[in-house]
């Protein structure tokens, strides 16, 4: 019984931490999203116009590396 206490509350830990970064970090699930190697991550992105998008990348060098020497 007393195990099964320390479990739920271990996982009400995790969730609640989750939901903290998430909070604090929300650009962290796009940033997350835009570094998986997709062969479109250079084009602007919904909601982006050229120029903001290029500012956008500059703000993620090590996710945008390629993309930042070409342009």
């Amino acid at each position: 019984m007393q195990m099964k206490k320390v479990i739920l509350y271990v996982i009400a830990a995790l969730l609640i931490i989750a939901l903290l970064v998430m909070t604090f970090f929300p650009g962290m699930v796009y940033a997350v999203r835009d570094s998986s190697g997709s062969k479109d991550k250079c084009k602007p992105g919904p909601g982006y116009d050229e120029e903001s998008w290029k500012e956008h990348m500059s703000h993620h060098p090590n996710i945008y590396k390629e993309c930042l020497e070409n342009a």
